[in-house]
């Protein structure tokens, strides 16, 4: 009977963990659904350090009557709501996303304290390798 019990644990943690894991280390921005061929290099994006210490609502986001009512608890790895293509679906809306939310952070962080300075121009996040 107990190794029913562990067997049946065991079972309900392996369905529920992707909730509970963490991001891709790395996320390539290429999105060539929306964007076509690419013009500049697919951006190389590391999740756990542009995100280190910050809230999850930071960057994603759902937004109704001006204010943002994402449950972070939707945001899991593979799921679309995690996505910005998923609600950004033209070019121009996936771009203008993309470029205002990472210039706008970068800007930001210029010289941030222990880090070497945020990224600013085209060529330093459209590398190509």
């Amino acid at each position: 009977m107990r190794r029913l019990v562990l067997s049946a644990a065991a079972l309900v943690l392996i369905a529920i963990a992707p909730a509970f894991s963490d991001p891709p280390t790395a996320i390539i921005l290429s999105e060539t659904k929306v964007f076509g061929t690419l013009r500049r290099a697919p951006v190389e994006f590391t999740h756990g350090y542009h995100a280190g210490g910050m809230d999850c609502l930071t960057c994603h986001h759902d937004f109704k009557d001006g204010k943002n009512i994402l449950d972070p608890g939707r945001l899991t790895p593979g799921d679309p709501a995690a996505r910005c293509a998923t609600c950004h679906t033209s070019r121009a809306a996936l771009e203008q996303a993309f470029h205002g939310q990472c210039i706008t952070c970068h800007d930001k962080l210029k010289k941030p304290a222990g880090r070497p300075a945020a990224p600013r121009l085209c060529g330093e996040c459209h590398a190509w390798k």
